[in-house]
């Protein structure tokens, strides 16, 4: 009777994460990131796809996987929106799996059920599996090696050249996924050396994960990021990095689709805003500071005695060292810190968060008392969590203000209402994307020489790309970011009346009309 009502605990964590990560997978447009995605793996051949993906001087060169994986899953399964994100979503699945069984073999059933379960309605992993991004691939294959490491933990003679040789195997994949994971695979190696402390068995783990992984080591040392981070064209931002680190955390933990809509916080009245979700935020705090509270007590209690307070751990220190590791990455390259970028933190947290209150670490004659108060707490806590991850995934289902770019309205608003007397020029966006849904008419001026006019003379440049005609649309994704947001109605009025502004999400389409 136990067993099946953990076979059936089990299947239903399954049947909720498919059912997560599939439900109304096609129902919100491509968005801009989604666009590369589908230009990186648009080529005929995967030779030229890989020479689109290295010569391309931004942050994708240096997570080339999954764009090659995305060629060979269009060519199999076509070019839809639910095919395209569907390699995702499979993977997100893949993960939940990975880590119950991960748990299972460290922690027991229990543990197990409860990781999982956090993960399969994870809203962080839910939109990453959703989203034809290389982030879902990178989660499961972290995943999976955690899954073969975890087999160090065990103090039998058993023979584990096997799971070394897989380890090593997924670390180097997990290498050529993303530069990212580097941080993550050195995280492992460092806080087994650090915990087990024995040199030899560390040896015969992290020695073969590091020859295998050389080639793509190699790659990124020898790439012009290294002699200067700053080179590489990623999105970077001056937000002091306090903000950023609490951001990433709030991002894993639940998502960003829990409190404020990201777009609400782009002006100057962000503080009033995030005070008009306070309600939100003070759960989210309160629930944040419980776990945590709990886990550092747990930690501080344990004697190492078995293998799961080993392994608490062991995940502690690969929580807290790729954490400071991603922080010095973002301090070197500048980037703007988000927790995408932080993706593979939610797998030692998520394994984390049970031991708060399954495990019982606390001696006999230690206060007993206290320590299942403490416990009770974390699990309330735990509970409160995978309730506003679940709040969070329904805001994203069905809440337009948290979509992402629509690009699939912008095209049908173009295609209905440009008659031949006029054109459409995108300013800023991704082309690719218009083209996909049926839009192949728009002229597009490359940000390069946007900048290089710097504003000046856009009316004669549009005028001269247009070829003169009477009616012009300008397309602008995600204005917020763009430099010349303030100056470009100037700059076009000499020209031009502005007859009528569109605004669709992180979308705006301005008619222009030539003036007599």
């Amino acid at each position: 009777m136990k067993r099946s009502k953990y076979y059936l605990g089990f299947f239903i964590i399954v049947i909720v994460s498919i059912f997560a990560r599939f439900f109304l997978l096609p129902n919100q447009s491509l968005w801009y990131d989604e666009g590369w995605s589908l230009s990186l793996s648009d080529a005929t051949s995967v030779q030229e796809n890989l020479f689109n993906i290295v010569n391309r001087e931004a942050g994708d060169k240096y997570q080339p996987l999954y764009y090659l994986v995305l060629f060979y899953w269009r060519s199999v399964f076509g070019d839809s929106e639910f095919a395209i994100r569907s390699l995702s979503a499979l993977l997100g699945v893949g993960s939940v799996i990975t880590i119950f069984f991960t748990c299972l073999r460290v922690y027991g059933k229990k543990h197990a059920l409860w990781s999982s379960l956090i993960l399969a309605v994870s809203s962080f992993s839910v939109f990453y599996s959703q989203d034809a991004r290389p982030y879902s691939l990178l989660i499961f294959i972290a995943s999976l090696q955690i899954y073969f490491f975890s087999h160090s933990f065990i103090d039998d003679r058993s023979n584990k050249i096997i799971s070394r040789l897989f380890f090593a195997i997924f670390t180097a994949i997990a290498t050529f996924g993303s530069i990212l994971t580097v941080m993550f695979s050195a995280a492992i190696c460092l806080s087994h050396a650090i915990v087990y402390r024995n040199f030899k068995e560390w040896l015969k783990w992290s020695i073969p994960a590091l020859i295998f992984s050389s080639p793509m080591i190699w790659f990124y040392l020898s790439s012009p990021a290294a002699s200067d981070p700053t080179a590489t064209a990623v999105t970077r931002t001056g937000l002091p990095i306090v903000q950023n680190i609490m951001f990433v955390i709030y991002g894993i933990l639940v998502g960003t689709s829990y409190a404020p809509p990201l777009e609400e916080l782009r002006g100057d009245d962000k503080i009033q805003i995030l005070l008009g979700y306070w309600p939100h935020l003070l759960i989210f705090f309160i629930t944040v500071i419980a776990i945590f509270v709990a886990l550092f007590t747990s930690l501080l209690k344990q004697s190492k005695r078995k293998i799961y307070q080993r392994a608490d751990y062991l995940f502690a220190l690969i929580f807290l060292i790729s954490f400071l590791l991603n922080f010095l990455f973002a301090l070197a390259t500048k980037i703007n810190w988000l927790p995408r970028h932080s993706f593979y933190l939610c797998i030692p947290l998520f394994i984390l968060i049970p031991s708060t209150f399954l495990h019982k670490y606390q001696p006999e004659n230690e206060h007993r008392n206290k320590f299942d108060i403490l416990s009770q707490i974390a699990k309330i806590a735990t509970v409160f969590l995978i309730i506003m991850n679940v709040y969070s995934n329904f805001n994203y289902y069905l809440n337009p203000q948290y979509g992402k770019d629509d690009y699939r309205s912008t095209a049908q608003y173009l295609i209905k209402n440009r008659d031949e007397s006029a054109k459409s020029v995108l300013l800023l966006g991704q082309p690719r994307l218009l083209e996909y849904y049926g839009d192949s008419s728009t002229l597009y001026v490359p940000t390069h020489i946007l900048e290089t006019i710097k504003g000046k003379n856009l009316g004669e440049k549009i005028n001269t790309t247009t070829k003169n005609v009477k009616t012009v649309f300008i397309i602008i994704n995600r204005e917020f970011s763009w430099s010349l947001k303030d100056t470009f109605k100037t700059e076009m009025s000499e020209l031009y009346n502005l007859e009528n502004e569109e605004n669709l999400r992180y979308m705006k389409i301005y008619r222009f009309v030539k003036r007599k």
